[in-house]
């Protein structure tokens, strides 16, 4: 296996750094430009990338410490607002597209998001990634000043980590591959995928460490957060903010 798989198959989100650790400036500026090399929508590079210093990482955080720890913190957001001026300043006229600019911004800043995560890793950093950060993003554009045209779509927490969590598990990619046509799952295909990740979780104690749970398992976990009332709280509050920011009429 090659340096780039390897790091790849290696990915875990850490949530406990060494709050004593320094990046060098050099290597935050050649994991942003690693970012950058990401394919990206006729090179429009329809995102932006935040960094919040320890000392202004206000309330944003909750519970979440691995944000105040970690060496950098960095909020991810679908920028259409600066591409909106270079077009001004070519000569060209913005026609009003803000969501099929946020559909391809989104994607942008998504593959943007994971050159981060894998160059950081690659020079021997932990990472996680914080969500929290496009739920709580009203009060992200209040605090930081952003304007009309860009959202907030996650945070990076980077630096060295104080744990040492194993890989977590994934779907058997029979789930996850289809070719030609969207293939039908059966009850006995999704019930094998639920036992691989209730397994892989369970002998990870991920769910006893982070929810103080016992016998808590992934299916109890998607349940809760994709069948539940926490993804129509995400909605409403995010909804909100595209208006607010102009995505939404």
């Amino acid at each position: 296996m090659n340096k780039i798989l390897e790091a790849i198959f290696s990915h875990r989100s850490v949530r406990s750094f060494d709050t004593a650790f320094v990046i060098p400036e050099e290597d935050i500026e050649l994991i942003i430009k690693a970012g950058q090399q990401a394919s990206t929508s006729c090179t429009g590079q329809m995102y932006t990338i935040l960094e919040v210093t320890k000392d202004k990482r206000v309330a944003m955080c909750g519970e979440q410490k691995f944000i105040s720890e970690a060496s950098f913190f960095g909020i991810i957001c679908v920028d259409l607002h600066r591409l909106h001026r270079l077009v001004e300043q070519t000569g060209g006229e913005n026609p009003h597209w803000p969501m099929a600019g946020f559909s391809i911004g989104t994607f942008d800043a998504g593959l943007f998001a994971q050159n981060i995560a894998l160059a950081a890793e690659a020079l021997g950093y932990d990472i996680c990634f914080a969500g929290t950060c496009g739920d709580m993003s009203k009060q992200i554009i209040e605090e930081y000043d952003l304007p009309e045209l860009v959202m907030p779509l996650t945070g990076i927490a980077i630096g060295k980590g104080s744990e040492n969590p194993p890989v977590r598990p994934r779907l058997p990619v029979k789930l996850i591959h289809h070719k030609n046509k969207y293939k039908k799952y059966t009850e006995e295909d999704l019930q094998d995928g639920i036992n691989r990740m209730n397994k892989g979780m369970d002998e990870e104690g991920y769910y006893l460490k982070y929810t103080k749970r016992e016998n808590f398992s992934w299916n109890d976990h998607i349940k809760r957060k994709f069948g539940g009332k926490w993804l129509e709280r995400i909605q409403k509050s995010r909804l909100i903010s595209m208006k607010e920011q102009k995505f939404l009429d």
